[in-house]
């Protein structure tokens, strides 16, 4: 049995519990909301809701998800939002990660998850809790979320030595079950594990925390070299250099305010969007026709936007066709090797894609809406997409605005058709049937 099944159970089993309900297709609560659910937070309360958490709550809620490493991230608002199932949908196409998705809206709770299923989980968590109120529905849920998704032994990104770490505990476990007794042993292991965790996860935010303050200052000393008031830019090229500016703020922002790997993408997301909106910058100088919007160089995406798919045998990977720019097709048609972006790890600089999976939503950030081209090209990176390995890297359905959520067989929790299958509950007053729900294939009930 993996250790995080024995050891987080045993910390969150006392933990408080709680319930969401999902917002409707509304207006300025869904994209405040996912404002502040994109900028890093896991809990959005919007005091003026139904049933808005207390501060304890948030704060017992917050470090629960935390701690499991998933991206959970959950909203409570009022009923005026809309519909609750139209809500948790907007939710998770503004915010435009993958992840799992609950939402309290008014009395009602959905939940959803772009990979893998939710829904089970959010009913199951409805219906054991539903007597100690939201707060406690929305716990249950993330402890089920976090046995379900990290029970196969994936834990938030790591690299090569958590599985020696996690080896030597188990090792730790059977002694202090001898000496000191199940229940010390319990309590000293939780301790040693989290502790464990603490400094993984942290060792793992600061070489990415410095890959992107990296991207982000070049881009920043790219941009410094265009002048808005140059009378050699016309309004369309001014309206993309505000627009490479807007985002270069954004990412520099996400930067200063990462405080996980897991939220890397919040930094390269933007950079890849800003890069795209200063390459036409460029062109239009230049006289020449606009760039394609193609997935960024895969050898380093500080490049910008490739302009084609170039068969090359990239380090530590098998020969395949990989988008390049200009610059770098050009090395490998004439016999050279271009130098991939290299980043740190605690065994030295690697190429990003062979660095670990603490640097797989920094890949996600810049290459995500061009999932159909990329898959085949992740295949056998350590940055897991595609492979299983990690898993930040399941989290499939990101920045491009589709509505398939989801990487399983059935096409997960929320299916093109708009409906899915949320999980979930009301709130109401009446104490009406215990499997009754919102839309698409909800289960449910009345508090």
């Amino acid at each position: 049995m993996s250790p995080r099944r024995v050891l987080v159970p045993l910390l969150l089993g006392a933990a408080l519990l709680f319930a969401t309900a999902p917002a409707a297709l509304a207006s300025a609560e869904v994209d405040q909301a996912a404002a502040a659910l994109a900028s890093g937070e896991s809990v959005y309360n919007d005091p003026t809701a139904e049933n808005a958490l207390s501060d304890s709550d948030v704060e017992v809620l917050t470090s629960q998800v935390s701690a499991t490493g998933l991206p959970i991230f959950m909203a409570v608002l009022p009923a005026s939002t809309g519909d609750a199932d139209s809500v948790l949908i907007e939710l998770k196409d503004a915010v435009g990660l993958g992840g799992i998705y609950a939402v309290v809206v008014g009395g009602k709770f959905r939940a959803g998850s772009t990979t893998g299923s939710a829904a089970g989980l959010a009913t199951e968590a409805f219906r054991s809790q539903k007597e100690n109120g939201v707060a406690a529905v929305l716990g249950e849920f993330v402890t089920l979320a976090d046995a379900e998704f990290n029970g196969g032994g994936g834990g938030g990104g790591g690299s090569g030595d958590a599985s020696t770490e996690e080896a030597g505990i188990v090792g730790i476990i059977f002694g202090l079950f001898f000496c000191l007794g199940l229940p010390i042993a319990a309590i000293v292991l939780v301790i040693l594990y989290f502790v464990r965790k603490s400094k993984r996860e942290a060792l793992d935010l600061a070489e990415v925390k410095a890959a992107v303050e990296e991207d982000v200052t070049e881009f920043g000393e790219r941009l410094a070299a265009f002048d808005m008031s140059n009378s050699k830019i016309d309004d369309a090229g001014r309206a993309e250099l505000k627009s490479a500016l807007d985002s270069y703020e954004k990412a520099k922002g996400a930067a200063e305010r990462l405080r996980g790997a897991r939220y890397a993408s919040l930094v390269t997301a933007p950079l890849e969007e800003g890069r795209y909106s200063l390459a036409c910058v460029e062109a239009r100088l230049a006289g020449t026709p606009l760039p394609e919007r193609r997935a960024p160089c895969f050898v380093d995406p500080r490049h910008g936007p490739s302009v084609a798919d170039v068969m090359w045998e990239a380090p530590g990977l098998s020969a395949r066709a990989v988008p390049m720019c200009a610059a770098c097709k050009s090395d490998v048609e004439t016999g050279n090797s271009p130098l991939a972006r290299q980043v740190g790890t605690r065994s030295g600089a690697q190429p990003y894609w062979m660095a670990g999976p603490q640097y797989a939503q920094y890949a996600r950030g810049y290459y995500s809406p061009y999932d159909s081209v990329m898959v085949p090209v992740w295949a056998g990176t350590m940055v897991g997409f595609g492979t299983g390995a990690g898993h930040s890297s399941r989290w499939s359905g990101g920045r491009s605005g589709g509505t398939n959520w989801g990487g399983s067989t059935d096409g997960g929790d929320f299916s093109s058709g708009g409906g899915g299958s949320f999980g979930g509950g009301d709130f109401g007053g009446g104490g009406g049937s215990s499997s009754g729900g919102g839309g698409g294939k909800s289960g449910g009930g009345d508090f």
